[in-house]
């Protein structure tokens, strides 16, 4: 039966160091997270999950194992060729928007097109369609300062998914929202799972926006410590 991994770390260890110095950021550790998937990751500072996702988006490599993405050895790439696979797979969202302050909405979005070299025209209307689809329509020519907060994560979210990756990597999305914006955040990331089937890996430290996803797992001192699936109401 044919694999149905998008992500497979197997044995994952990374460590930083050498000899009695050296600190195992990951001990060695197994999973896997299917495509179409709503995964939180989860746990305490030190604990390794910033390590793992690292590893996920293909910004880092293990120092021993395997991670495969997609069925290829993404920690045997060297670093150009894990920048074309983050350039063509995967999108990204942080906790701080990484906006450009002089930039309209439209032409923050269109960034990652400009790097696939997409025809001006082309690119516009992309951008345009992704603003849309993150309830932005009306806001495209709108700089961040003449944005709130959740919409300027909006923007950042519909720059990560304007290239139509495979997988969407969340870093702490709503650790600069209020309460009520970062519910609506999470709203908008469950639909573009739900509707697009856009894979989806994000770290949180707050158990109710982990709530929204449909898997958790949990780290602690460099392995996984629990992975449980939500039961969803009959």
């Amino acid at each position: 039966m044919a694999d149905s991994s998008l992500i497979k770390f197997e044995d994952v260890w990374k460590t930083y160091g050498e000899g009695e110095a050296s600190v195992h950021a990951l001990a060695g550790v197994d999973l896997s997270i299917d495509r179409g998937a709503f995964v939180a990751i989860m746990g305490p500072s030190g604990s390794g999950k910033s390590t793992a996702m690292n590893i996920v988006g293909c910004l880092d490599t293990p120092t021993g194992g395997t991670y495969s993405f997609l069925g290829v050895d993404a920690g045997r790439l060297d670093r150009n060729r894990r920048a074309v696979l983050r350039n063509l797979y995967i999108g990204f969202v942080f906790q701080g928007y990484n906006l450009l302050p002089r930039t309209t909405a439209a032409e923050n979005v269109e960034l990652p097109l400009i790097y696939r070299g997409v025809p001006v025209g082309e690119r516009r209307e992309l951008a345009m369609n992704a603003l849309e689809q993150v309830g932005l329509k009306g806001r495209e020519n709108h700089t961040p300062a003449e944005l709130s907060g959740g919409q300027q994560q909006r923007v950042a979210i519909a720059r990560a998914i304007v290239t139509r990756p495979t997988l969407l990597v969340a870093d702490e999305p709503t650790g600069n929202l209020d309460t009520a914006r970062s519910h609506e955040i999470m709203d908008l990331l469950t639909g573009l799972n739900e509707d697009l089937g856009l894979t989806i890996v994000m770290v949180t430290h707050e158990a109710d926006i982990a709530a929204y996803a449909n898997r958790t797992i949990a780290f602690l001192d460099g392995n996984v410590s629990s992975d449980s699936m939500m039961l969803e109401a009959v």
